[in-house]
């Protein structure tokens, strides 16, 4: 080949320039508008990430929600987000509300927080068990709210379609607990809730339990559901522990995310706790004992490799009930 002398100075130019940098990794992770918890937790995450982890941009971004956060997502425009794990689970097996998605895209990443079904009635009324809900009125939360389909789960085992649903926001099911309006309000959160803490102010408040019987028929169906106990003395009324059930709060994974980097991601956000915990104090009661909580569909490989590097607890029973 002749090169002529244009071309001998632009190749010798190429030779000598310094390489170009890498371009990062991006990770957009999915919230819920600022003002909530998921953001906040979302946002300390990033920065963590940034900071501990060579080629990865990650951003905290404000969504409408977790229901919302699972659809962009599967659309490609997350790689990450926040998410129940009830979502995770139907999400990664293609079932439930997520039936003719693509299955196996999002996979489970880290629990951060649990949220406890609320079963909220008042004390003389007429729902005294979890069975007493058939047939009555029901406060069950609003539609797109992730609360409300964990409702439509409790109620469509105890009830079916027996029972005349209200699907409002919390503040307004407690008022209409509190005005005879309707018999009964479910709410999966975390605890303590502030609109039942003002209703236990002017009414007399009674959580009904759920019986083992109940939650293992129901977990049969609905793996990510776990086991826990809103503590007594969380509501003044309430003296002894409530045992129900709940979700994980936590971090969902697109399954196209590297495994290094998930690996590099985890390892980061495990040795930074300390410091994520006062962004947001749930982080400082996270650890290995709580990590997998609620999960019921496989975890990305890199934060598997990471888990079984820390021994969390259950890691090769987990790895075998959920396939991963």
């Amino acid at each position: 080949m002749k090169l002529n002398l244009k071309s001998t100075i632009f190749m010798a130019a190429m030779l000598a320039a310094p390489p170009l940098a890498q371009a990062d990794d991006f990770l957009s992770i999915g919230s819920c508008p600022v003002t909530c918890t998921a953001y906040t937790w979302s946002a300390g995450i990033a920065d963590v990430i940034n900071k501990n982890v060579d080629g990865v941009q990650a951003t905290a971004e404000e969504t409408k929600g977790y229901v919302a956060n699972i659809a962009l997502m599967q659309g490609g425009e997350l790689e990450a987000s926040m998410a129940t794990s009830l979502s995770a689970y139907e999400a990664y097996t293609a079932t439930g509300n997520y039936e003719g998605s693509e299955a196996g895209k999002i996979m489970s990443w880290m629990s951060i927080a649990p949220v406890a079904m609320h079963i909220i009635t008042l004390d003389g009324g007429p729902v005294n068990a979890i069975e007493d809900l058939k047939g009555k009125r029901i406060g069950m939360g609003q539609p797109g709210g992730v609360s409300m389909l964990d409702a439509n789960v409790l109620m469509g085992k105890v009830a079916g379609d027996d029972f005349e649903p209200f699907r409002v926001r919390l503040g307004d099911m407690v008022d209409m607990l509190s005005d005879g309006n309707i018999d009964a309000a479910l709410w999966n959160g975390s605890f303590p809730l502030a609109p039942v803490i003002k209703l236990n102010a002017q009414r007399d408040l009674k959580l009904i339990p759920v019986e083992d019987a109940f939650f293992d028929a129901l977990r049969a169906d609905y793996p990510p559901y776990f086991r826990l106990s809103i503590p007594g003395g969380t509501y003044e009324d309430v003296a002894s522990d409530t045992p129900t059930f709940g979700l994980a709060n936590g971090l969902v994974i697109s399954a196209d995310v590297s495994e290094e980097r998930v690996y590099e991601m985890t390892k980061a956000v495990f040795e930074n706790l300390d410091a994520l915990a006062g962004v947001h104090p749930a982080f400082g009661k996270m650890s290995a004992d709580t990590v997998l909580n609620g999960f019921g569909s496989p975890l990305h490989p890199g934060a598997l490799k990471y888990y079984r590097e820390i021994n969390v607890p259950g890691i090769e029973e987990f790895v075998t009930r959920t396939g991963g």
